[in-house]
């Protein structure tokens, strides 16, 4: 999922782009080299909205582990009224398939259409069946795309500037955006055809559960209401409606969604929030670490009730451009529970139905985390760990696809899929 996050991780030299002002709407994947991790901390770790066109992320391990179809016992809240103001599309009676932690992996570099020199994954579904992202066509600019199987697809987004896809559901329908008119649009991918998303001028959509309810951000409000609105869109055709917020809120943003429509993201840039389908919601507890409590958080993916995101010792009056220390972070939205993860480096990448995640360790090696051995991912071509030249970004429900990138000899960031066994 997208995040500013990944700025933590030095950039690599991308491709000329257009200036990205929300980098909530950035795509999570180009994050790579010359990481210099003091500077990056102080500079993103303060949350601040900057606008790149790659970008990179982390995972972490607890040594608590919660277990899959977990209890839907949500944590009480003065703010969780239960008001069915709401209600989000999900998958009745959706439970995590039985999976069995792989022990090895190996790497294999996916195809790009006309031979385009570089590619990158945005998002993968849970069946591990399909990828979407973007290449770097010879000439010059972007291009959508979806990978199913050993072939892909472009997708024709309108516009001829920055343009990327973020998530994918099972059945291959997809979100993305594109740059019009200098704003940044929703767009979906269904049934094989581009879709504008109503309703929303600018904007993000960042992720799609497989009932097809879409969650994003609406950027477009007038001067003087809230900065950006967390929205969901119950279909690609359907108007968005807004996700409620508490009082004063001035900013509110819808990572990811969940199969039975629980919605995460956050509020203001510092308060980790969850919205459940039935229209009840409240914010997310800061965790502790070595009896200190965290000023702020941000929650970015979840998966069959689990979240990842990151938390920061200093709230955002107290860095002032200054990083604290920054902890990657797991919540179990439905009892409240907050761990901190703290093998890993700033946040997990992806997480699973089976609490499973991906990511990139404390000495920079790419990884999978399934609740015992942690498995160090092959690279395309050798590279010295720390380079973010090795990033999985997705992972399958079962464990047996990693999506996520992965520098060739030349240096060059390729689309690559770890198959597990």
């Amino acid at each position: 999922m997208p995040s500013e996050i990944d700025l933590l991780r030095s950039l690599d030299d991308e491709p000329p782009a257009p200036s990205t002002v929300d980098i909530d709407q950035a795509i999570t994947v180009g994050r790579r080299r010359n990481r210099r991790r003091a500077v990056g901390y102080a500079g993103v770790a303060a949350l601040t909205v900057i606008a790149v066109a790659g970008v990179a992320v982390v995972n972490a391990r607890t040594s608590t582990r919660p277990s899959p179809n977990l209890a839907a016992t949500k944590k009480p809240s003065a703010s969780a009224k239960p008001k069915p103001a709401y209600t989000i599309p999900g998958t009745a009676g959706w439970k995590a398939p039985a999976a069995t932690a792989p022990t090895s992996c190996t790497i294999e570099k996916l195809p790009v259409p006309d031979n385009e020199p570089m590619a990158l994954i945005g998002g993968g579904d849970p069946t591990g069946s399909y990828y979407v992202g973007r290449t770097y066509p010879k000439g010059g600019g972007y291009q959508g795309v979806i990978w199913h199987g050993d072939s892909v697809k472009k997708v024709m987004l309108p516009g001829d500037a920055e343009e990327s896809m973020t998530d994918v559901n099972s059945s291959g329908d997809a979100t993305g955006w594109s740059y019009l008119n200098d704003a940044q649009v929703p767009f979906a991918y269904v049934n094989g055809k581009v879709v504008k998303l109503p309703g929303v001028k600018a904007g993000n959509a960042a992720a799609i559960n497989d009932a097809g309810a879409i969650v994003g951000v609406d950027a477009s409000s007038p001067a003087g209401d809230a900065a950006s609105s967390a929205v969901v869109w119950t279909s690609a055709t359907a108007k968005p409606f807004k996700l409620p917020v508490p009082a004063g809120t001035k900013a509110s943003t819808a990572a990811d969604i969940d199969e039975d429509g629980t919605t995460v993201g956050d509020l203001d840039l510092k308060t980790p929030y969850v919205w459940f389908p039935d229209g009840t919601h409240h914010d997310l507890p800061l965790p502790s670490y070595q009896g200190k409590k965290a000023a702020s958080a941000r929650v970015f993916s979840i998966r069959n009730g689990i979240a990842v995101g990151v938390a920061d010792e200093k709230s955002e009056e107290e860095r002032l451009g200054v990083a604290g220390t920054m902890w990657a972070t797991q919540w179990n939205v439905r009892t409240g529970e907050a761990v901190i993860l703290d093998q890993f480096d700033m946040r997990p990448d992806a997480v699973n139905a089976q609490g499973w995640k991906v990511g990139i360790n404390k000495s920079g090696y790419a990884i999978l985390d399934v609740d015992g051995p942690i498995l160090k991912l092959p690279m395309l071509a050798d590279h010295k760990p720390g380079l973010l030249t090795n990033i999985p970004n997705t992972i399958s429900d079962d464990g047996r696809t990693i999506g996520g990138q992965s520098d060739d000899a030349d240096d060059v960031i390729q689309a690559v899929v770890w198959r597990c066994k």
